[in-house]
């Protein structure tokens, strides 16, 4: 056998898609330590209500972001260290395992994870990489010397515990992420194995059961529902609105620091906080079939929205406006427009405060 088959090719390329993935992250403003919710997700990142209100990407975005330095470290040292699994079952076997694992975590935190809660990170697809390796330990003891074998399975055994230990006592981290994608790895890590002909029919029972785990995360995509009292357009809302604030207030300060000219604060704002915020609005438009005991609420944040959106568009006006004296409109323009927001926010807040009673 070559050397270059016997190297580890697919597990060196995960590992340079997601530190790749985290450069982005910090070039478009996340903190190297700990970004922020509304950072990932306008990355990408997986929450339910825009991933199971038609943005399915998500699931395979937000397996390659991470909330900071020590959590993408950590999870690709644990990936590093299990390069191992890739020379057992083949690149194609092993990248279809790391790919179903990853979907599989990130369904399973749509299943039972924190509804209005952000999710990202390689560890569903790493834990399922783990997996794998227990169905091979499990599968094909006999090749396996005694001795290696039972250090081996201590070793997951222990990695296994403390990494779950640990996901118990972030809150950040995602558990159902992690036995969602230790259980679906196990599980195609089997398939791949199971029966006399398994390495005669490697290739092909890779492609079937990546084919058949692609349809069942779009069969679960498609029919599970978003858990919460309210309805999902309200927690896309707050995502979105959190998202846009959050961009609109960094740029604003890098502006007065002197790191944005006036043209530049001004494409950041058009391209990263009105337009993501007028799709929002859209969307809140659309929605279909609204209850009736919604529709103050709806026709609240109706209001809110095309206040936000009409000071930002104003802001915006005033970024590309030269002349002093055409200036002072459009900043009695965002006065107003502001105090509008403050006001419809209270209306929107008590509102939703009546409905929880």
């Amino acid at each position: 056998m070559s050397e270059g088959r016997t190297k580890p090719w697919v597990t060196y390329a995960l590992i340079a898609a997601n530190v790749a993935m985290f450069a982005v992250e910090l070039a478009n403003g996340a903190s190297v330590t700990s970004p922020s919710p509304q950072q990932i997700f306008a990355l990408g990142g997986n929450f339910a209500p825009s991933t199971l209100g038609g943005q399915w990407w998500r699931l395979g975005s937000s397996m390659f972001l991470h909330f900071g330095a020590l959590h993408i470290g950590l999870n690709m040292l644990c990936l590093y260290q299990a390069r191992v699994v890739e020379l057992l079952y083949g690149r194609l076997s092993f990248a279809v395992i790391y790919l179903l694992a990853g979907l599989g975590g990130g369904i399973a935190h749509l299943l039972v994870g924190t509804p209005n809660a952000v999710a990202a990170g390689a560890s569903g697809a790493v834990f399922g990489v783990y997996g794998g390796f227990g169905a091979f330990l499990a599968l094909r003891r006999s090749q396996i010397e005694a001795d290696a074998w039972g250090k081996t399975a201590r070793s997951i055994g222990q990695f296994l515990v403390l990494n779950l230990a640990i996901g118990f006592t972030i809150e950040s981290i995602s558990v159902s992420s992690h036995v969602g994608g230790l259980i679906v790895g196990f599980a195609a890590g089997a398939a791949l194995l199971a029966g006399p002909t398994a390495d005669a029919q490697r290739t092909v029972r890779a492609l079937g059961i990546a084919v058949l785990g692609l349809g069942l995360t779009a069969v679960a995509v498609m029919t599970i529902k978003v858990r919460g009292d309210m309805a999902p357009v309200f927690a896309k809302f707050n995502a979105v609105e959190n998202a846009s604030v959050s961009r609109f207030n960094e740029a604003a300060g890098r502006a007065q620091k002197g790191e944005l000219s006036d043209a530049e604060f001004a494409k950041l704002v058009q391209h990263d906080v009105i337009e993501p915020y007028k799709q929002m609005r859209r969307d809140v438009l659309a929605t279909p079939d609204i209850p009736k005991r919604l529709l103050r609420l709806f026709g609240l944040l109706d209001q809110y929205t095309a206040a936000r959106l009409a000071s930002w568009e104003a802001a915006n006006a005033l970024l590309h406006e030269p002349d002093a004296e055409r200036r002072q409109p459009l900043l009695d323009a965002m006065g107003r427009h502001d105090t509008e927001v403050v006001k419809v926010s209270a209306a929107y807040a008590a509102e939703l405060d009546r409905l929880k009673e």
